[in-house]
């Protein structure tokens, strides 16, 4: 019975394990702390309530700016599990930086793409699972910063940007699992050629996770969907002019929707937070707004001409190992030669190998049967192989 019961509990932890949430929300903070650091204190009130794990801003003129993010708006209440990405003064005085939460998340790398106004910027995690040590893979995510160029005349500037992030895809393109490309798009229309390009340039193309299609621009049909402006009047150098524009936005690979790498979108969690759809050209807290607490509704108001945009995903590791896969694999560590014996493949194959963290260490393409590690610490290593579109994943020791 104690048998019974135990491997009950298993399975309830690893059911558990395998349905973490994960929430992403993109926000334009307004040249963020010349225009009023005081705003600060609304930054954590909106932070507070909407608990995000992975918080990508755009607007963001220093550094300092960001630690003051950090730890007045996130690391509080005695708390420290957010970290940041490292700062990049792309000498525009309007910079992107994403946060995460440690808990769940563990980076791996970033990387600038240069445009001609502004860089896009680009951060890739991964899924700390409670059980990683075990698993045949981890799960990894690559988010995309973008602030695309403003103005209703400036559609091909603002193409010829996403076009470079679209371009950079193609180029890792097997390295681009779960990707979420959002930020303050600046765009009027679903038909502007820049989210054409989004949607269907290139190898690897992106979805609205609610799919709105139309000229959001001054719109009533798409009140509830606009993010910008909170105001009526400018407010610290902020655009006014109420709420009748969807210029912020969050696209998703089809992986990210159809659990392919371990992601799944939640159904109806996508919304601008703080959008009830009643306040088109109007300011966010006119009236009532019972989309969320008044202080938060007002918080919105105050940090920005922008609402944040939120989505939900869910996490399911089984997911990330191909019905594909095969079991009898011959692989295993020498270690007098320090290298990854491969049995019984006579072709090209592609490895990629992690340590027990997470971290890609090793990711290459041969048709040798031995892999030399030499450089590799001792530990437990992951690795996933794919030969002839078939997927071999395990684990190795190497001691």
């Amino acid at each position: 019975m104690k048998t019974l019961l135990l491997i009950f509990l298993i399975g309830i932890s690893s059911l558990a394990s395998s349905q973490d949430s994960l929430r992403v929300m993109y926000h334009n903070i307004l040249n963020f702390p010349s225009a009023g650091a005081n705003r600060i204190d609304t930054l954590r009130t909106i932070l507070s309530y909407a608990k995000p794990d992975v918080y990508v801003v755009c607007e963001l003129e220093t550094e300092v700016g960001g630690q003051m993010i950090l730890d007045q708006a996130l690391n509080i209440n005695g708390n420290s599990n957010y970290q940041m990405a490292s700062f990049v003064d792309g000498g525009t005085f309007t910079n992107n930086l994403l946060f995460y939460n440690t808990d769940k998340l563990g980076f791996v790398s970033q990387e600038e793409i240069g445009t001609v106004l502004r860089d896009i910027n680009t951060y890739k995690l991964y899924y700390k699972a409670p059980n990683l040590s075990a698993l045949t893979d981890t799960i990894y995510m690559n988010f995309f910063a973008c602030h695309l160029k403003a103005g209703s005349a400036d559609f091909e500037q603002r193409n010829t940007e996403v076009l470079q992030a679209k371009y950079y895809m193609n180029s890792l393109v097997d390295r681009m699992e779960n990707v979420f490309l959002g930020g303050d798009l600046n765009v009027y229309s679903a038909f502007e050629s820049a989210i054409l390009s989004i949607k269907n340039t290139g190898e690897i193309p992106l979805f609205d996770p609610i799919n709105s299609t139309g000229n959001w621009h001054n719109d009533w049909s798409y009140s509830g969907v606009h993010t910008q402006s909170t105001r009526n009047s400018s407010l610290q150098g902020g655009a006014g002019g109420g709420m009748d524009d969807r210029f912020d936005l969050i696209f998703v690979s089809e992986d990210v929707l159809d659990n392919d790498n371990g992601i799944k979108y939640i159904s109806n969690t996508y919304k601008a937070l703080g959008q009830d759809g009643n306040h088109f050209n109007d300011q966010i807290n006119a009236g009532t707004n019972t989309s969320a607490p008044d202080s938060v509704i007002n918080a919105l108001y105050y940090a920005s001409d922008h609402l944040p945009v939120i989505m939900d995903v869910v996490f399911d590791e089984t997911a990330s190992v191909s019905n594909s896969q095969v079991k009898d694999l011959k692989l295993y560590y020498n270690s007098q030669l320090k290298a990854l014996v491969i049995d019984d493949l006579t072709d090209e194959f592609r490895i990629k190998i992690y340590d027990a963290s997470g971290r890609e260490v090793r990711d290459l393409t041969s048709s040798s049967n031995q892999i030399q590690l030499s450089e590799l610490k001792a530990g437990l290593y992951l690795y996933k192989l794919k030969y002839h579109d078939k997927f071999y994943t395990s684990k190795f020791l190497i001691d």
